[in-house]
C-alpha cells in the first residue's frame, strides 16, 4: 500500500511542475492563417504567417551550429533587455528577388500526389500581429493592400502576409499543404497553431492544425472532418488541461458512481459551457489581472473539490455550476487561438469543441470509477486509504498551483 501510495504521490507531483502553474493561458502561442481559394478556374492563396516561420531553416540551423542567423534579411542589435533581431527593411529592398523567393517557396502544395508550383502575387511585412481580420478572401485582400511596416521590424513580433498563385491541374479536388521548411525547436511556452480555410466551396469551411505543418494537411471541404478535428481539439485540451482533469476526478471520488454524481456532473458541464461560449464570443473583460485572477481562482475550486470530496460533503448542484463557470472562462482563453473569431462555420466549430470537452469529460469519470470498481474487487480494504491519498495529492498540487498564479497578482 505505501508503495502504490508513493509512486501515486511521485506521479501527481511530476504531472504538477510538467504542466506548469498556467494551464489555459499561453501569451507565446502564435498563429499562421492560410486561406485558399478558387479564382478564375485557378488557385489562390492568402496566408498571414510569423515570420519565423519564413526563416525557419536559417534559425533551425543556427539552433544546430551554435552561430548566428546567417541571412543578410536579419541584423543583431543590442537592447538594455539583450540581443536581439531586426528584419532588415533596406536588405530587402536590395535584393526583392530573393526575398520574394524564400515567401514562395516557404510553403509546399501538392494534388493527386503531384507537387504544385506557386507564384508570388503580393505580400505585406509587419512590425506585429496586426488587428485586421484575416478570416475570409475579403478580409486578406484588404489586409495585404494596407500599409507595411516603415521602420525594421523586430523579427521574433514581426508578420508576413503572402499573396500566391497556385498552378492546380484540379482546382476544386483535395489540395495538401504544409511546410516546406525544416521544424524549429521552439521555446519554452511558445506554440504554433494554424488556421486552414477552404473557400473554394460555399459556405467555407475552416480546419485547426497545431504544429509547423511538418506534416501537410489535406483541405477536401469537408464540413464533418473540419468538425471531427475541432472534436478532437476539445478533447485534448481537457485531458491536458490537468486542473479539469483533478476535479473531474474529485467529483467521481467524491460521489462514486451514484444519481448524484450525474446531476454534479450536469451541473459542472452546464456552468463552463456557458461562460465558454460568452467569454469566447467576447463578453469577459481585458482588464490585466483577469486571466491571472480566474487561473488561481480555478486552482482554488481544486482544492475545494479536493478537500469537500475527502469530507463527504462536495456540495450541491448550484456549487458546483459556479465552478463550471469558472473553468469555463478557463477554456475560452485557448479558444480565441484554436477556433479564430473571424473564422467561417464559427458557431458549428464552438458546438464540436464544446462536445469534444465533454466526451473527454466522460472518459475522465468512466476512467476513474472503472478503476475504482477494478481495485475494490481486489482489494476492498485499500480503497479508502487510497482513495485519500489520491484527493489529499490533489489538493496538495492544487495549492502549489494557487501559489503560483497568485504571485503574479502581487
Amino acid at each position: 500500500m505505501r508503495i502504490v501510495v508513493s509512486a501515486l504521490s511521485c506521479l501527481l507531483m511530476v504531472l504538477a511542475f510538467a504542466s506548469g502553474a498556467w494551464a489555459h493561458f499561453s501569451q507565446g502561442a502564435k498563429l499562421r492563417t492560410i486561406i485558399v481559394a478558387e479564382e478564375e478556374g485557378g488557385l489562390v492563396a492568402l496566408a498571414r504567417v510569423p515570420a519565423p516561420l519564413i526563416f525557419s531553416d536559417v534559425v533551425r540551423e543556427a539552433q544546430i551550429s551554435a552561430v548566428p542567423l546567417a541571412t543578410p534579411f536579419l541584423y543583431l542589435e543590442e537592447t538594455g533587455a539583450g540581443p536581439r533581431y531586426r528584419i532588415s527593411l533596406q536588405a530587402i529592398a536590395a535584393d526583392q528577388a530573393r526575398f520574394e523567393e524564400r515567401l514562395r517557396s516557404s510553403l509546399a502544395w501538392q494534388q493527386n500526389g503531384l507537387d504544385l508550383t506557386a507564384g508570388l502575387i503580393g505580400y505585406r511585412l509587419i512590425g506585429r500581429e496586426p488587428g485586421e481580420p484575416f478570416g475570409t478572401i475579403a478580409d486578406a485582400r484588404r489586409s495585404l493592400n494596407a500599409e507595411g511596416a516603415r521602420i525594421d521590424p523586430v523579427f521574433g513580433a514581426a508578420i508576413v502576409e503572402i499573396a500566391l498563385s497556385i498552378e492546380a491541374p484540379t482546382p476544386g479536388a483535395d489540395l495538401v499543404v504544409g511546410s516546406a521548411l525544416p521544424e524549429l525547436e521552439l521555446p519554452a511556452g511558445v506554440s504554433i497553431d494554424n488556421h486552414l480555410v477552404d473557400a473554394r466551396v460555399s459556405p467555407p469551411v475552416s480546419y485547426m492544425q497545431p504544429g509547423q505543418l511538418i506534416e501537410p494537411v489535406e483541405l477536401d471541404g469537408s464540413l464533418l472532418s473540419s468538425l471531427v478535428g475541432f472534436v478532437w481539439q476539445g478533447v485534448v485540451h481537457i485531458l491536458v488541461g490537468l486542473d479539469h482533469v483533478f476535479l473531474v476526478i474529485c467529483l467521481a471520488l467524491g460521489m462514486g458512481a451514484t444519481l448524484r454524481l450525474v446531476w454534479l456532473v450536469t451541473a459542472f458541464t452546464l456552468g463552463h459551457s456557458v461562460t465558454l461560449v460568452a467569454t469566447f464570443l467576447g463578453a469577459a473583460p481585458a482588464w490585466p489581472w483577469f486571466i491571472p485572477a480566474v487561473e488561481a481562482a480555478i486552482a482554488a475550486s481544486v482544492i475545494y473539490a479536493g478537500i469537500a470530496a475527502l469530507l463527504g460533503r462536495i456540495g450541491s448542484p448550484w456549487i458546483v455550476a459556479a465552478i463550471g463557470l469558472l473553468h469555463g472562462l478557463g477554456f475560452s482563453f485557448v479558444l480565441g487561438d484554436i477556433l479564430g473569431r473571424d473564422a467561417p462555420n464559427l458557431v458549428a466549430a464552438l458546438a464540436a469543441f464544446n462536445v469534444g470537452i465533454e466526451i473527454g469529460q466522460v472518459a475522465i469519470l468512466a476512467a476513474t470509477l472503472a478503476a475504482l470498481a477494478l481495485i475494490t474487487r481486489l482489494s476492498a480494504e485499500v480503497v479508502t486509504p487510497l482513495r485519500v491519498a489520491t484527493l489529499g495529492l490533489i489538493s496538495v498540487v492544487a495549492g502549489y498551483w494557487l501559489v503560483e498564479r497568485s504571485l503574479s497578482l502581487v
